[in-house]
């Protein structure tokens, strides 16, 4: 992917000072600093090569025509940050600079202004031009979100990843100040940037031991992640991008709506260490998959983590059209739950399925990504299930009386065991 940044110098009209030499910013955004942890190297490593960046140039110093006291963006304000990248813009269009051939811009003020990254661009300022803070600003650009950890909506909580900086595990850098860390699995391939012929995959119920080498090294033989499920396991050595990290670690994320999550351990941990484990389900209640990944061992100097791996996918629950029999039962119309384990037969004009319905829609309502119209479908969800509730409790023994069930409610051939 060609995606060259237009990077543009920016001075307010009030204030002259230019904090860093030329020479910095190109080596810093463009292929003349190749091989010392620029941007051109983040990007080429974290995408697996997928992303290029090499065709960036520096522009400047132009002066924007307002006073820094006139900037008005901020986190709640988007329109004023929006305001500030197209003052660069049109600064650099006075200067008679084609901007047409970039993917985006990166506005590097010089003074403190904002850090921020978005489809406009990306804006930093003399404390923020870092590659560590830029990794996730510029990456913004590209669609990337926050980072978060599982059982939380809380952003910036996977300190391995760069969409959590800076509360992340940044290394100094004698170049550029601040680098790392890099970037997780999950967000690598939720972009197309994660090497699908460097990952293991398991499509059955297995178990194997094998090695992982650290996600961002190529260079080196061997597999760079596992899939497991809709898991991402992963192997990050304390070295390059990660060498803040506070000790070689094996991570596991999920992606959920283009967001990574990462995964405790068993024990609680977010990351694991030899002898730790990350399970989730049962191998006993096969309508879910069983996941179990064990770290055997890490061996920093062959830089490989050696892990077993065991998968059971989950079984899955037959399909039942009208008046077809589903363990002697005739559906006729209804349709079946599954609750702890056990399969329940829903009749066809139970006020059950209304229900279930409801509840179908209210999930797909979550996954609305416009806040507004998300809460316009929930409200609407809920007010459709107090109807319904409201209908039946004028004869409430519509609920309590199902029809008589031959199986006590359970299905011969079906009990899971524990859940």
């Amino acid at each position: 992917m060609w995606a060259p940044w237009a990077v543009l110098l920016c001075k307010f009209n009030d204030n002259d000072v230019e904090p860093k030499p030329r020479a910095f910013y190109d080596s810093l955004f463009t292929s003349a600093g190749v091989g010392t942890m620029n941007m051109v190297d983040y990007f080429r490593d974290n995408s697996h090569g997928v992303v290029d960046i090499s065709g960036s140039q520096v522009f400047g110093w132009l002066t924007i025509p307002h006073a820094r006291s006139e900037y008005t963006g901020s986190g709640p304000n988007p329109d004023g940050r929006k305001q500030l990248v197209q003052w660069a813009k049109d600064a650099a269009v006075a200067a008679k600079i084609d901007l047409s051939p970039f993917f985006k811009v990166c506005v590097v003020m010089n003074v403190s202004t904002d850090l921020f990254g978005g489809g406009s661009g990306a804006v930093c300022s003399p404390d923020s031009t870092v590659p560590s803070l830029l990794g996730q600003e510029m990456g913004h650009g590209f669609g990337l979100r926050h980072s978060r950890i599982d059982g939380s909506t809380a952003d910036y909580k996977d300190p391995w990843d760069t969409m959590s900086t800076a509360a992340a595990y940044e290394a100094p850098d004698p170049t550029y100040s601040w680098i790392g860390p890099g970037l997780n699995a999950a967000n690598m391939d939720d972009h197309g940037w994660l090497d699908g012929s460097r990952v293991w995959n398991t499509y059955g119920a297995t178990t194997q031991t094998i090695q992982l080498r650290p996600l961002h090294r190529r260079d080196l033989g061997g597999w760079l992640c596992a899939r497991v499920g809709p898991y991402y396991l992963e192997f990050r050595a304390k070295d390059r991008w990660d060498k803040g990290i506070p000790a070689p670690t094996v991570l596991v994320h999920r992606l959920e709506n283009s967001r990574s999550y990462l995964m405790r351990a068993t024990s609680g941990a977010a990351s694991m260490g030899v002898g730790d484990d990350f399970e989730r389900g049962s191998k006993t209640f096969t309508l879910a998959d069983w996941v179990r990944v064990t770290v055997d061992a890490i061996d920093a100097g062959s830089q490989t983590a050696t892990v077993t791996i065991d998968y059971q996918p989950a079984d899955q629950p037959p399909v039942v059209g009208p008046a077809e029999l589903f363990g002697g039962v005739a559906n006729d119309g209804g349709g079946w739950i599954f609750v702890n384990g056990h399969i329940y037969r829903v009749p066809p004009r139970s006020p059950v399925l209304v229900l279930l319905e409801q509840l179908g829609r209210l999930q797909a309502a979550v996954d609305i990504e416009i806040t507004a119209d998300r809460s316009v479908e929930a409200e609407r969800v809920y007010g459709g299930i107090a109807a319904s509730v409201a209908e039946h409790l004028e004869d409430p023994d519509e609920f309590h009386t199902p029809p008589t069930d031959p199986f006590d409610g359970r299905l011969d051939g079906f009990e899971t065991g524990q859940s």
